[in-house]
């Protein structure tokens, strides 16, 4: 992964939204935003506008929406009350509505507070969500065979998200 940076200061994004992966590498599925951004900016065109924010905290989140100030979809996994490997793509409007009170974060405070405090503190740009209803956070590295299984048809559902052009604060 040494050509995808991590680093939040991307002097090029490109054109788009950034594409945010977050989670850890040490429990199982929540790895699977890192593994679907790492693995999409592997295709022409995302690369400059890809991001990994390992373990990031909800105080993390916030501040780098504010340093990026644009449009962006942030990739995690989320206890959606999904089948488990099912994938949904939401605006943050509907955030604390579906993951804040069974958030699966092991970042601290959720992903929905990390944007909340954003949002208070004038961040004013679309976000969209690419959740993905985990089968196993044990701890552990690496994603389950089951969410292996189903990687491509997430990482597709994630591409055609992020090339459907510009971002709306609408559901999609």
């Amino acid at each position: 992964m040494s050509n995808l940076s991590t680093s939040p200061a991307i002097p090029d994004a490109g054109a788009g939204p950034r594409i945010v992966g977050l989670g850890t590498r040490h429990s199982g599925d929540d790895e699977i935003g890192l593994a679907l951004v790492s693995a999409l900016s592997r295709s022409p065109g995302f690369h400059p506008r890809c991001i990994l924010l390992e373990s990031a905290d909800a105080a993390t989140v916030a501040t780098m929406l504010l340093e990026w100030d644009r449009p962006v979809v942030l990739v995690d996994a989320a206890d959606m009350r999904l089948a488990p490997g099912e994938s949904r793509c939401f605006s943050d409007h509907e955030a604390s509505v579906l993951i804040k009170t069974s958030s699966v974060s092991t970042h601290g405070l959720g992903l929905a507070e990390g944007l909340g405090i954003a949002r208070a503190l004038g961040y004013d740009h679309p976000v969209r969500i690419f959740g993905v209803q985990p089968f196993d956070l044990s701890p552990g590295r690496g994603l389950s065979r089951e969410m292996e299984a189903r990687f491509p048809l997430l990482l597709g559902a994630l591409g055609r998200e992020c090339s459907a052009g510009p971002l709306s604060t609408e559901p999609a």
